[in-house]
């Protein structure tokens, strides 16, 4: 099946094309962000903490998203999300001092918990587990675009109008992203919160595939918030003497190759098993960012960022199509939650200690050292059995008009 006959599924169409429109917007911040907070006079620690704060406070959502959605429905929760995530942006515009601005963008991490909760529970509710490595990578596709065509809309916006002004794009494309679910996704039929059973946790299976389901997520998302949100913009500018330009081209190349494994790795996931992909993917991250850290110039720049790309999409694609293999129906809310809380762990603790790295010992060892917590995700996926089933056809749950 090929990714235009995955996204002819209206539920895949309809998240992707409101994740396009929102992480347009936040491709066209994330890179400029770190920049931005340089001009405050802080340290890389604190740039750091700045892009932990988002995090944390998804961190501390997770499992009230997970009810919400529950209760309200994933059309509701995820406009919900992205009018958060647009008013704490504009709010991070007017921020006087670099605490404030902390503040205003930990508080957008509240709507990106619940928007992202939303989105997640929708695929795995109405995608058939025998297509959902296609799914997730169509659905990342989307992140990669935004990607793609952002970073540099936002060099020419800061070129143009200030560091500031990306924060009210990324205010008016969350506006929009809003209103485009509130008209593409449907509601599903209601559910109940399984996260609320007492012992729910521990009933969920507990063994070597979902040891290495959460593992190798909090490594891939350990190396988007260090790496991708922390380290690449600064290494560039400060370590290499590269314009913000430049940069934003870089990161817009990573993002390029990215999006064009993720479909293909997504397949070969469904077709011949998971860890076809996710066993190399970890294995290629461990032994190809630390060379990267290693880089001159500005050819060498945007090589090793064409490199890391094809790295963190093959090792990014299968967890979240994993999850879906080793969960039993009923008990997926609260594997989500779990899943979700793994993820955010990483983008709270990547940042921090990418910034505490860099401050102490200098931005190419915090480069090359980021790839510590894959190490232990290889072992486990190494250890863990195949978890793609045969395809069984599990009916998609009623959907109700509106």
């Amino acid at each position: 099946m090929s990714l235009r006959e995955v996204l002819r599924q209206p539920e895949v169409r309809a998240v992707v094309a409101g994740s396009f429109v929102i992480m347009l917007g936040f491709g066209i911040l994330a890179p400029v962000l770190p920049l931005y907070a340089r001009t405050f006079g802080v340290g890389y620690d604190e740039v750091g903490v700045l892009t932990s704060s988002f995090a944390l406070t998804r961190l501390a959502f997770d499992l009230v998203a997970g009810r919400a959605v529950d209760r309200f429905g994933e059309r509701a929760m995820a406009s919900t999300g992205a009018l958060v995530l647009s008013a704490s942006s504009a709010a991070a515009a007017l921020a006087p001092t670099f605490g404030w601005l902390v503040v205003f963008r930990a508080a957008g991490g509240a709507g990106s918990s619940v928007f992202f909760a939303a989105l997640f529970s929708y695929l795995m509710r109405t995608v058939p587990g025998d297509r959902m490595g296609r799914a997730v990578a169509g659905f990342y596709g989307s992140f990669n675009l935004g990607f793609i065509v952002g970073p540099p809309l936002g060099a020419i916006l800061v070129a143009r109008f200030g560091y500031v002004s990306p924060l009210w794009v990324y205010a008016a494309t969350c506006a929009a992203a809003a209103a485009m679910y509130l008209k593409l996704i449907r509601r599903l039929e209601p559910r109940t919160h399984e996260g609320g059973r007492r012992g729910a946790i521990r009933r969920l299976p507990w063994g070597r595939a979902f040891a290495a389901v959460l593992a190798s997520e909090f490594a891939a998302l350990w190396i988007v918030g260090a790496l991708y949100l922390t380290l690449l913009s600064l290494f560039g500018t400060e370590e290499l003497g590269l314009s913000a330009f430049q940069v934003t081209l870089g990161l817009t190349l990573a993002s390029l190759t990215e999006f064009f494994v993720l479909f293909p790795a997504g397949s070969v996931a469904d077709r011949r098993g998971r860890k076809h992909i996710l066993v190399p993917g970890l294995a290629l991250l461990i032994v190809g960012i630390p060379l990267f850290s290693l880089v001159q110039g500005l050819a060498g720049y945007w090589v090793g960022l064409g490199f890391v790309g094809v790295m963190t999409g093959l090792s990014g694609v299968v967890p979240a199509a994993m999850l879906s293999d080793v969960v039993p129906q009923d008990m997926r809310g609260t594997a989500t939650g779990v899943f979700r809380f793994t993820s955010d762990l990483a983008l709270t603790l990547g940042p921090l200690a990418a910034g505490l790295t860099a401050q102490v010992f200098g931005l190419r060892w915090a480069i090359a050292l980021c790839v510590v917590p894959a190490v232990p995700a290889l072992v486990l996926a190494v250890r863990a059995p195949e978890t793609r089933r045969v395809p069984d056809h599990e009916p998609v749950q009623a959907v109700l008009p509106g």
